[in-house]
């Protein structure tokens, strides 16, 4: 037979169908698998671990088909040994099958850091030191001296710290700093900040986080992680200043519409100011 004719015949375009039909099937085949094992369009959401114990936790994991590790674990005397303090992703948050979540929990006992020498250094430096070394910035104290924001001594309920000393990992350190001429500085502007932002501004700002006040839309831990600063005082005024470890209060809501009145009542005193 002719190659030319071959082309026609009935066989070759049998031949060429039944390619097709295996072509498509491998298609099929291999589309599905990788449905199933991607699981795509299965959405599931991550459940609320916080304050669960390592045990329980595991068993509500498991039961909604997810994945766990633990990756990181702190030190708070209130809670029992494996609580759960953290996880990420967040509860609520949609994700996959067998997606694996990352949980901080509670320490059997406290991790013990030598303390690091923050004497004559500048406020920044020791906010480093203290932060790289998993202590948390409690309250800032002034008294005079010629250095302004200069470290005088850090203290630890109550009482000073003494370099290499032997502290809790996560311990609360307050410290002592010089005031220097400055007698008044500008409020920060936590307007939309979270809780934790919301500390950390006022601290670098060298005031204080006074009273912090959740409104009915928070109800949870996790609303209160999510709430946002609505309203604050002192107010953020560009010429009105408070002295250097002064107290900001801050109110916080997740109620969008109370966030966007306050944002904008904001942007109109702050546009007559300039006007």
């Amino acid at each position: 037979m002719k190659s030319g004719n071959f082309f026609k015949s009935k066989l070759f375009l049998y031949q060429i169908g039944i390619a097709l039909l295996i072509t498509i099937a491998l298609i099929w085949i291999t589309l599905s698998g990788l449905k199933w094992y991607t699981h795509h369009g299965e959405q599931l959401s991550v459940p609320d671990l916080y304050g669960y114990s390592l045990e329980d936790a595991t068993q509500k994991i498991e039961s909604t088909n997810l994945r766990y590790s633990v990756y990181d674990s702190i030190y708070k005397p209130k809670y029992a040994p494996g609580t759960v303090l953290d996880q990420r992703p967040l509860a609520g948050a949609i994700v996959k099958r067998n997606r694996n979540l990352f949980l901080t929990i509670n320490a059997q006992k406290p991790e013990q850091v030598r303390f690091p020498n923050l004497i004559d250094n500048s406020f920044r430096q020791a906010y480093e030191l203290l932060i790289t070394n998993g202590f948390k910035i409690g309250r800032l104290e002034y008294e005079e001296n010629q250095f302004f924001n200069l470290v005088l001594y850090p203290k630890h309920k109550g009482d000073s710290i003494g370099t290499g000393s032997m502290v809790n990992k996560g311990a609360t350190i307050d410290l002592v700093l010089g005031r220097g001429k400055i007698y008044g500085i500008l409020a920060p502007n936590l307007m939309g900040k979270n809780h934790s932002q919301a500390k950390e501004k006022t601290i670098l700002s060298n005031l204080n986080l006074g009273t912090s006040r959740f409104d009915e839309s928070v109800t949870n831990h996790i609303d209160s992680l999510q709430a946002r600063v609505f309203k604050q005082y002192p107010v953020y005024h560009e010429d009105r200043k408070i002295k250097p470890g002064s107290n900001i209060d801050i109110w916080l809501t997740k109620d969008t519409l109370k966030l966007r009145r306050a944002d904008s009542i904001l942007q109109k005193r702050l546009s007559n100011l300039l006007y």
